[in-house]
């Protein structure tokens, strides 16, 4: 065999043998790899039983009949008297599929599960979809991948939380429903659970609520509207927000022709047709304004922290609510709340009313809170006058943001300078014009500038500069601060002082007001204002129960004395007309052009915050109805006596640490010897605050009482005479800058005494004294004759007379004599002093010049002559 041959045999056997080496190591892996897949299959089978096990271990159990509309719930109030069921029969029509308009069904598959047909229960697809949407978007919206099923049973069967073992449990039963149930059996139940607002429940309540009719009779235009409500029927009613039930109406009408149930000339036509709602029934249940506050705001809010209810929206909580059995305990006061309401539904009280249209609310509107400060609990809410269900529902009192007016004083400024040791009742500020920062001229509601004012009187009068003053000294941020922390909300944008007396950007709510009012009444401790007490679910288990925080803002002494000065509004100040035969401490406002007035009066026993003005004003410089001190007779009188009927008269507890002073008013110290009885009063301060000086502003100063100026060389001795002045300090003039007159001062600046060059112009110069004056008798009768050369400058003369045994002159003419030659008659014999004093037109007197005269007795009469006796011899 060549060597060739043998080479080529060699490597056929090698390569055999290499052949079966590759296919033993093939066996060996193919083997291995089946062992790996048996363990990894068996491992998956063992996890996932697990897994299944854990997540569906307390699924709850799948109870049909929980398909069966769902409980009514209850809402009492403060005694535990029930006020209104919150779910009643024409709340909820059950209707068969076949009783529904096919557009309506188009309208929410198209928008809630467009594959609805097409599923088990859950699309994957649209859970994918959602998914990437949500990893992706920007926006911070989110979007969900539940179908119709998976509603349903969330809604029916499941606790809220939103986890995997809980969205599990729900794709589980949404299968599990999809295999019990057809599909249009689902679809009945999801529309006739659904909550469409305004207490409609289900597409033919909707139906009948928005549009008058039923459910399988509305076009195709209004089935797309009331498919959009339910996902936020807070937002997308059309009787809370048009436009935006509008824009989701075309949405969906877009959807349904993509989804092909439609097409698009018949959404063109459906988008142009005019909706027409009916207008929602008369309310079945009573204080609508109240309970509306209640279920829409309040009790939302507070669920959305209990376990069972946090997982979910508000709108799906709003839906709970009707529909959970729930038992909601209020503070309401039914006497209280009926009473308001008929005071402020009472045309009488009103002096003109109007309706800009006839779907709009009737002008001017009221708002009302009532809540008593130590508990927090609001026993009266009212957001307008006439509740009225189709144009009215809008709560001013809880939702409106109003300008304040000087109803916020004692918030900003005062309670907050009080409680820092700035200022007290006693501390005198300067109401006269003055430039703040920024180019800020403010006024006095009436044009007038006071001058000197203690705080007391400021509060009580409502004066604009000293509040503004104080707030500059205290610092804007700083009385903002205490304003929150009081209760108020809407500051967020205001950083000026015009906030003190109503510049908001906002504005502020009734709710608000009385929430920062309340920690005036409450010693300076705030309570969270509340309207609900308790919340029990169907099964008798406690879900919530109100527990009043407490938290001090200010100090019991900066309180009580916010409330000693708030006092004198009804005393001496704007509220004059207030009379309910108790104490009671009152701040007034009135925003620029009267557009509202405002009044928060409070007792030891309630807060009650009332305000009213209009809506709107299309004229911005039109003149309101309302001045705040209008609003006494009509409203607060009886309001405040209604809430306190049958309450004993209480008195505000003066707390320690105050001692009562007595100062001058002009200088916030204590009276000096020239402080005048009329500025001499007495006040309430802190230990720190009390006055240490005395007053040095009233000042002894002599001037002519002619002029009121001070006294010439020239001025008559009882002309000249010591008065009191003020020393008041530098002002300034209103000038163009300022609206109103020009040239305005200080009232009190007329208490200045007069400047050094301010010297008597009435008397400037002397007349000579008479000259060459003689006295002598001219007859026997008593008869003096007074001559003398006349003076020069002078328009008159002075005649005094000093007789036999007297010692003082009197006057012999009551006006000055103009002649040089006067005759005194009659006078008894004796001798007399004559006094001549010249006198000018000013009324300047020369010196006095004297003479005496001897008047002489009459010459006895010459004795008869003798009788002569006739001799007849």
């Amino acid at each position: 065999m060549s060597k060739e041959a043998k080479e080529g045999k060699n490597n056929s056997k090698k390569h055999e043998q290499n052949k079966n080496l590759r296919k033993q190591r093939l066996k060996r892996l193919f083997f291995i790899l089946s062992i790996i897949f048996v363990v990894f299959a068996a491992v998956t089978a063992i996890t996932t039983y697990a897994a299944v096990r854990y997540y569906m271990q307390d699924l709850p159990p799948f109870d049909p009949t929980q398909l069966e509309p769902a409980r009514t719930s209850f809402l009492y109030d403060k005694d535990g008297q029930l006020v209104t069921p919150l779910m009643g029969a024409e709340n909820r029509i059950i209707v068969s599929l076949d009783e529904i308009s096919p557009y309506l069904i188009d309208a929410f598959i198209a928008i809630e599960d467009e594959r609805f047909y097409d599923h088990p229960g859950f699309d994957a697809r649209g859970m994918f979809r959602a998914f990437i949407y949500n990893l992706t978007n920007q926006t911070g919206k989110m979007q969900g991948g539940s179908t119709i099923t998976q509603q349903l049973v969330k809604n029916t069967f499941l606790t809220p939380e939103r986890t995997i073992k809980r969205k599990l449990q729900e794709l589980y039963l949404s299968y599990q429903l999809e295999r019990i149930y057809s599909k249009n059996e689902i679809l009945e139940f999801y529309l006739n659970r659904i909550f469409f607002d305004f207490n409609a429940y289900g597409v033919e309540a909707a139906a009948q609520t928005y549009f008058g009719k039923s459910a399988k009779d509305v076009t195709l235009a209004e089935a797309a509207m009331l498919a959009g409500i339910p996902n936020l029927p807070g937002k997308y009613s059309p009787y809370r927000n048009f436009e935006e039930a509008k824009k989701r109406q075309e949405l969906i009408l877009s959807r349904m022709v993509e989804t092909e149930a439609i097409t698009q000339a018949e959404a063109e036509a459906a988008k142009a047709e005019e909706i027409v709602l009916s207008g929602l029934p008369d309310r079945s249940y009573p204080h609508p304004w109240f309970v509306d506050h209640v279920i829409l705001d309040e009790a939302p809010e507070i669920l959305a922290t209990v376990p069972e209810f946090a997982e979910l929206s508000i709108a799906e909580i709003k839906s709970k609510l009707y529909t959970s059995g729930l038992h909601i305990y209020t503070t309401l006061d039914q006497r209280i709340q009926q009473a308001v309401v008929d005071i402020l539904d009472n045309p009488k009280n009103y002096r003109k009313s109007f309706r800009t249209e006839e779907t709009k609310p009737i002008q001017p509107q009221t708002a009302v809170v009532v809540a008593d400060p130590t508990t927090g609990h609001v026993a009266a809410l009212v957001g307008g006058r006439l509740y009225e269900p189709e144009i009215n529902v809008f709560n001013r009192a809880t939702k409106g943001r109003m300008q304040a007016g000087s109803v916020l004083k004692p918030i900003i400024a005062y309670a907050p300078a009080f409680n820092e040791g700035l200022a007290s009742p006693g501390t005198v500020l300067d109401d006269a014009p003055a430039i703040f920062k920024g180019g800020y001229f403010p006024n006095n509601y009436d044009m007038t500038f006071r001058g000197l004012v203690t705080v007391r009187s400021a509060i009580a009068n409502s004066y604009n500069i000293p509040a503004i003053r104080l707030l500059d000294q205290l610092g804007v941020e700083k009385g903002k601060k205490y304003a929150e922390r009081m209760g108020l909300t809407s500051l967020t944008n205001d950083h000026g002082l015009s906030m003190v007396v109503g510049g908001l950007s906002e504005g502020v709510s009734v709710w608000d007001t009385a929430q920062a009012f309340s920690v005036l009444a409450n010693e300076g401790i705030r309570t969270d204002l509340t309207t609900i007490t308790k919340i029990v679910d169907s099964d008798g288990n406690v879900l919530y129960e109100h527990e009043p925080n407490k938290e001090e803002i200010l100090s019991p002494q900066a309180a009580w004395l916010t409330t000693s000065a708030l006092i004198d509004t009804v005393r001496t100040g704007t509220a004059t007309a207030l009379r309910i035969g108790r104490t009671v401490a009152v701040k007034t406002g009135t925003s620029e052009y009267a557009h509202d007035a405002w009044m928060a009066a409070y007792t030891p026993q309630y807060v009650t915050v009332f305000w009213i003005g209009q809506d709107s004003w299309p004229n911005p410089k039109a003149e309101g109805s309302y001045r705040s001190f209008e609003i006494t007779p009509g409203f607060m009188n009886p309001i405040l006596r209604a809430v306190h009927e049958g309450l004993p008269k209480l008195d505000f507890k003066r707390p320690s640490g105050l001692r009562r002073v007595t100062i001058c008013s002009k200088s916030g110290l204590l009276p000096g010897e020239s402080c005048p009885d009329e500025h001499i009063v007495s006040d309430w301060f802190t230990s720190s605050t009390v006055p240490k000086g005395t007053c040095e502003m009233h000042v002894q100063v002599e001037v002519c009482s002619e002029s009121g100026l001070l006294p010439t060389e020239f001025c008559p001795e009882e002309l000249r005479e010591t008065r009191v002045f003020l020393k008041r300090p530098e002002y300034i003039k209103t000038d163009r800058r300022w609206p109103g007159r020009v040239g305005r001062i200080p009232k009190d600046a007329e208490l200045m005494p007069p400047k050094e060059d301010e010297v008597c112009d009435k008397h400037t110069s002397r007349p000579s004294n008479v000259g060459n004056l003689k006295a002598r008798q001219i007859n026997d009768n008593g008869d003096v004759e007074l001559s003398w050369k006349a003076a020069s400058g002078a328009s008159g003369y002075l005649i005094a007379r000093k007789g036999p045994g007297e010692s003082s002159f009197t006057n012999l003419t009551s006006t000055p004599f103009t002649g040089t030659t006067f005759v005194d008659t009659g006078l008894a014999p004796g001798t007399y002093s004559y006094q001549i004093t010249a006198i000018n037109a000013e009324g300047v007197k020369s010196s006095t010049i004297s003479t005496t005269v001897k008047v002489e007795p009459p010459p006895p009469p010459p004795p008869p002559d003798p009788v002569q006796t006739p001799n007849f011899g």
